[in-house]
């Protein structure tokens, strides 16, 4: 077995056929062939079944293609290492983020990344959080932004900001009639919510009366789609304080602090596996965060001290 070989299967499971995974290797399809049929052998088992409708990954096929990507990546990870060492900023970096940040950070942070790092190549993921702790333990993702606390990981976590909520009431929605003050307790049959998942829900909806009842609450999968919602059918939501720069002058006009205690809120942070060393990539990507949420918001420590991963050198 080399890596060769366990290119071209990540290849075919990737494209599921055989002249375009080669296409992709830079090899002819014969070749590519001969290569997996020789390590299918080598292996004992098969890696893939073939008909001439498809090609799909057998079960033992699924567990080794996983593994040869964790290597292929680990193997990439051995001269990004020795940039990272020697001061040099190429490579790639693979960040994945959960869908109810990107908005307010992904455009900027590509801009100012590229133009700070030109020779890194930079790679952007949006998923759920599901599927960003399942690529993260892959290896396919270097590093993941989301909301904190994560239950049940034992990942590295390193504090980057708090977001407060605010809420975004519709035209004819009487503010002046709803309660008001630090212990504010909102109708929840009135508040339209975001899916489960999407890092909101629970924070956000902690100073409704009753957050099980609502004849009115949709699950809707984007902020953006609540804003239109309540704009359309009336009612309130909850949004994110960097949506506030999203809005119209006229929408803006319909946004209130929350005024219950606690106030709602979100912490922000970055996800490393503990075996992560590329110091100057998380600094790479500090930088840039830096230009990009106010400062008023930013962790103490996050916006003061570069990020020191080692505890130790020798």
């Amino acid at each position: 077995m080399n890596l060769q070989q366990m290119e071209y299967i990540v290849a075919l499971d990737k494209y599921r056929h055989f002249v375009l995974a080669a296409e992709a290797c830079g090899v002819t399809q014969p070749t590519l062939s001969a290569m997996i049929q020789k390590l299918e052998e080598e292996l004992d088992v098969k890696i893939f079944e073939r008909s001439r409708r498809s090609v799909v990954p057998t079960s033992i096929g699924v567990k080794i293609i996983r593994q040869a990507q964790t290597a292929l990546n680990e193997t990439q990870r051995i001269k990004e290492v020795v940039a990272d060492e020697t001061g040099a900023m190429n490579g790639s970096l693979h960040i994945g983020i959960v869908p109810t940040i990107a908005p307010y950070i992904v455009p900027d942070f590509i801009y100012h990344f590229q133009h700070a790092y030109p020779n890194m190549k930079l790679h952007l993921d949006e998923r759920d959080n599901k599927g960003l702790l399942q690529e993260l333990a892959y290896g396919n993702l270097d590093m993941i932004m989301t909301t904190s606390p994560l239950e049940g990981t034992s990942l590295l976590e390193i504090p980057v900001y708090v977001e407060r909520f605010v809420v975004y009431f519709s035209e004819g929605c009487q503010w002046d009639t709803l309660p008001s003050g630090p212990g504010m307790l909102l109708p929840a049959d009135q508040m339209w919510v975001l899916k489960e998942g999407h890092c909101v829900h629970g924070e956000a909806t902690s100073f409704c009366k009753n957050q099980e009842v609502g004849n009115h609450v949709y699950e809707a999968g984007s902020i953006e789609t609540l804003i239109r919602i309540v704009d359309r059918n009336g009612g309130y939501t909850i949004i994110p304080e960097l949506h506030v720069g999203f809005l119209t002058d006229k929408q803006r006009e319909h946004v209130r602090p929350i005024e219950s205690m606690p106030s709602p809120q979100r912490r922000i942070s970055i996800f490393l596996k503990e075996d992560f060393v590329r110091e100057r990539a998380v600094n790479a990507v500090r930088e840039t965060l830096l230009k990009i949420i106010p400062a008023r918001m930013l962790d103490e420590r996050f916006g003061k001290h570069d990020i020191r991963l080692r505890r130790s050198r020798n």
